[in-house]
This record gives C-alpha cells, structure tokens and sequence, in this order.
C-alpha cells in the first residue's frame, strides 16, 4: 500500500468540485455504508474461497462462469442496500436492474470480479461497489484479498482514497516507465497500435483477470497504467472514482474514431437504469501525467482479422452445445 496526504485531484472534471445536488453528510453515510457492504462481501466470498463449488457457464465456450458464491454475495447485497436505503436503485452482474425507474442514486455491483482466478484458487479477485449519483460516481468500495482477511479501498466524490482509513494515492512517474506494473487486455497487440514507442516502455505487462482489482492497484499506487476494452458497468463504476480520487486520471473511447477524452459520467441526470446496464467504453486510467501521455499514443487498430477469429472461435464454441452449462469444481 502506498500511503500519502489528501490528493489535490489533479485527474480530471469529476472530482474537482461535487456533483450538484449531493448532501455531504448523506454522501458520507452512502460511503460508510459502502465500505460495510464491501467487507461483508469480501468474507461472503474468503468463506467459499478453496472449497468445491457449482459452477455454471452463461457463454458457450465456458468463458463465463458464475458460481453460488457470486450469487450469494450478491443476494446478500442487494437485500442489505435495499434496507438501508429502499428509494436507490440497484444495478448487478449477475440479476436485472432493480425496478427504481427514476432513482437519483445507483448501486452498481460486482460481487465477484475475477471468478476464474476464483475458481482456480488464485486470490486475485474484488467484490466491486459502486454509487452513482445522477449518473456520475459519487461513492465506492472494493473488497480485495490479502493478509489479515483483506483490505477495502473506498472513497466519496471530493474526500479522497483510502484503504481500511489509510490515505493512498496513484504512482508519480511522469511518463510510463520500465520497471513498473502496466495492466493490458492478453490480446492487447489484436486491439491496439502504439505510436513514438511506446509500445516498448510500458514497462511489465500484466493481465491479471480482474478489472476492478487492477483498478484498486492504479489507485494505490501498484499499476501505472491499466488498458480495459469494452468494460461493462459493474467493472468500473466503483473504480473510476477510487482513481481519480486517489489522484489519477480516467479516460475513455466511446468509439472507433473518437479520441481519449476524460471520463466524467456513465449517462447524463434521468439515465434509466436499463441505459447504466447497457453502459460501454474503452477505458485507460493511471496517474495524469501516465494517462496523459498514453492517451495521445495509443488507438484501435483495423480489426477485420481479430473480428474474424472471434467470429469463428463463437461458431465452434456454439457447435459444442447450449450455454449455462453446470459442472462442479473442487
């Protein structure tokens, strides 16, 4: 853990001034509430953590697999903010939007980010929550694993990040360095052209199978640089705030032939919740001056023969079967 003072939010729009309408003391109880849920998430998942599980697969290829204890860590959250506060909305991986049409605030949740590292025994994994406000990340918690029973990293708009009360901000380097973490999608070579080098002086690539617990890692000053294409919701809400609090920048690429732009919101005041479901763009996030710099080396390559092994990599996974496959691992 990299612990430092308050950072001064030099990242981006989101976090220089708080989001118009929010009651900061009500902000502060969503945040502690946040990082309770996140913890008792986190034990949910350490007590199913090595032991046999039901596994089911909602893709034909077995690429996604789902378990009781995503299930039951996000039964139980969804129960535990729907009682502390019955008007937020509530949006899931693994369950339909709640039924809040016109909610100011949003619960965005991944109960079990990383299920393959789960299910291999592997503890690289995150229980992701998120909170919107009108659309813009307000508040979040991520439950990581570690000694002593694991750690949650949390913060509210304009207050900060912390893990477990202990301020941590992102890495300082001005520009991407060897030597350093870089987090890249493993096809990110199919995907991506690098421009001035910069191709070589990412430092060590790592592809650790968890979003939103590389996104912690940025926070904290143990990534650099992290690489999603195509996120959904639940991956990032809670981590786009936790970096830029930490004193890092989000962007994003809403299109092929859009440019990196600073992230700011997942949908404009009276998003529907089916919209924040349907939510995607390309992130990149780090500390500023990483972002910055990448941000202006970095686009979309032609991808008419990566489209293509996708394509047919679906069409042999399809000739296996149907999906939601159900096998039982331990």
């Amino acid at each position: 853990m990299r612990a430092a003072a308050r950072p001064e939010h030099s990242g981006h729009v989101m976090t220089a001034r708080a989001a118009d309408g929010i009651d900061a003391v009500h902000l502060e109880e969503i945040e502690r509430r946040a990082v309770e849920f996140a913890r008792k998430a986190g034990e949910i998942l350490l007590d199913h953590f090595r032991k046999p599980l039901e596994v089911e697969y909602k893709s034909h290829n077995r690429r996604d697999p789902v378990t009781q204890a995503d299930r039951a860590c996000e039964d139980w959250l969804r129960a535990a903010i729907a009682d502390a506060f019955p008007d937020h909305g509530i949006i899931g991986e693994e369950n339909a939007p709640s039924d809040h049409t016109a909610a100011d605030y949003v619960w965005v949740l991944d109960p079990l980010d990383g299920t393959t590292n789960f299910l291999n025994g592997l503890p690289v994994f995150a229980s992701s929550i998120g909170v919107l406000y009108r659309g813009r990340p307000a508040a979040g918690a991520i439950f990581v694993p570690g000694a002593g029973g694991g750690a949650v990293l949390h913060a509210r708009q304009g207050g900060g990040a912390f893990q477990d009360g202990a301020p941590v901000s992102v890495s300082t380097n001005a520009e991407p360095e060897q030597g350093r973490l870089t987090g890249m999608p493993s096809y990110y070579w199919r995907m991506w052209g690098f421009k001035d080098g910069l191709r070589m002086r990412l430092g060590e690539l790592r592809s650790l199978g968890s979003i939103a617990y590389e996104m912690a890692l940025v926070a904290r000053g143990g990534m650099q640089l992290c690489l999603f294409a195509q996120p959904k919701i639940w991956d990032v809400a809670a981590g786009a705030l936790l970096v830029s609090e930490a004193g890092g920048r989000v962007l994003e690429r809403r299109g092929r032939r859009s440019a990196w732009a600073p992230f700011t919101v997942f949908g404009p005041d009276g998003v529907s919740l089916e919209e924040l479901h349907a939510w995607r763009a390309s992130i990149m996030t780090g500390n500023a001056d990483v972002a910055s710099h990448a941000g202006t080396r970095i686009s979309p390559r032609a991808r008419p023969l990566f489209r293509f092994r996708r394509w047919l990599a679906e069409r042999r996974g399809a000739a296996q079967g149907p999906g939601n496959q159900s096998t039982r691992r331990g």
